[in-house]
């Protein structure tokens, strides 16, 4: 038993690292422009892999779709694409405000959200019972930490010229975007990014048909993922179409030296550490709302912020803003761990 959570934790935690490296790669994209890595990096991500992976763990899988409910469809669909439209505000806040920040800022409000939508449509009841205080207080810590968190940002514009801060998402000029504009984007994608929980929610009777059909539990997930993450996609591909038509960028992705590697180490940190991440919580078993969901999402943050720190992010910023940087970090950590500690209060 002891064994089994052991292992199940070292699971999530090396998940939680894969993911918050999975954008680090993009920095060092610089041949291409943010629309070339971003649609490539989720093509690859949200369609590519997680077909051949339904391919390889599922039998039949298009047949067993046939016999999944059009409700848990549908649903799957609409909300994984409102999850899509969030995900692209993310690429975009995180160029703008690096990793580390951009990380602590769209998981911080993803967390809240996604614990709280789920809760106040399936059982409004318990909003007002004393079992979902920790949720509350960690919605309260997560404010506090991301005021202070801004704070650190403006201290660190301030500290670089004017000329250097970019008003849209451009790789050359990762994290260095106006933190005004940075900070609106992440918590816009925060809280459209909480529909993925949603999706999962609500699509589960996808799970549910696959479990029948004699597929294993790890297959049935990946059998969910796959409608989710190939709408939640489309919002990508109509807005990087749009940017590639406009600034002509089509041809960046035939140049010497192009990107595609990048995209494709991106996508394979993003899909390995969402899967060992299921397999993590199911060696976790009744212990995974308690320890995989807080456990997973701080590995994230932690490990978005030191690549965010090691690659420079925070270079030439004054004292203070590395020390409201760790304050913010710190308060948006302690957050997630309370809204792990509601979500197992409440069972979801």
């Amino acid at each position: 038993m002891v064994v089994s959570i052991l292992f199940g934790l070292a699971l999530v935690i090396v998940s939680g690292m894969l993911m918050g490296c999975s954008i680090l790669p993009m920095k060092y994209a610089t041949k291409w422009k943010w629309e070339n890595i971003w649609m490539a990096f989720t093509g690859l991500a949200q369609t590519v892999l997680p077909l051949i992976m339904l391919e390889s763990t599922v039998r039949r899988p298009w047949h067993v779709y046939g016999t999944v409910r059009t409700s848990a469809l549908v649903s799957a669909l609409l909300l994984g694409f409102g999850w899509g439209v969030g995900n692209t505000l993310s690429g975009i806040g995180y160029t703008m405000l690096g990793i580390g920040l951009g990380t602590s800022v769209v998981l911080g409000v993803t967390a809240v959200v996604g614990s709280l939508l789920p809760l106040a449509i399936l059982f409004p009841g318990r909003l007002w019972s004393s079992s979902i205080a920790p949720l509350y207080i960690g919605v309260a810590i997560m404010l506090v930490g991301l005021s202070i968190s801004a704070k650190a940002g403006t201290w660190r514009q301030v500290a670089r010229a004017k000329s250097d801060t970019t008003t849209a998402a451009d790789i050359k000029a990762f994290g260095k975007g106006d933190i005004r504009i940075g900070l609106i984007v992440c918590i816009v994608s925060g809280i459209l990014s909480g529909m993925l929980n949603l999706a999962l929610v609500f699509g589960d009777g996808i799970r549910i048909s696959m479990l029948k059909s004699g597929a294993s539990n790890f297959a049935a997930v990946n059998a969910l993922w796959l409608p989710v993450e190939a709408s939640g996609f489309l919002p990508t591909l109509l807005y990087c179409i749009y940017l590639l038509r406009r600034d002509s960028s089509w041809s960046l992705y035939f140049v010497a030296g192009s990107h595609w590697l990048i995209a494709l180490v991106m996508a394979g940190f993003f899909m390995a550490g969402l899967s060992l991440y299921g397999l993590g919580a199911a060696k976790l078993g009744d212990l995974g709302a308690i320890l995989g969901f807080p456990v997973f999402m701080s590995t994230v943050v932690i490990t978005g912020n030191i690549a965010g720190l090691l690659t420079g992010e925070w270079r030439g910023s004054p004292r203070a803003a590395y020390t409201c940087g760790i304050a913010g970090l710190v308060l948006l950590i302690l957050s997630i761990v309370c809204i792990g500690v509601s979500k197992a209060s409440t069972g979801r």
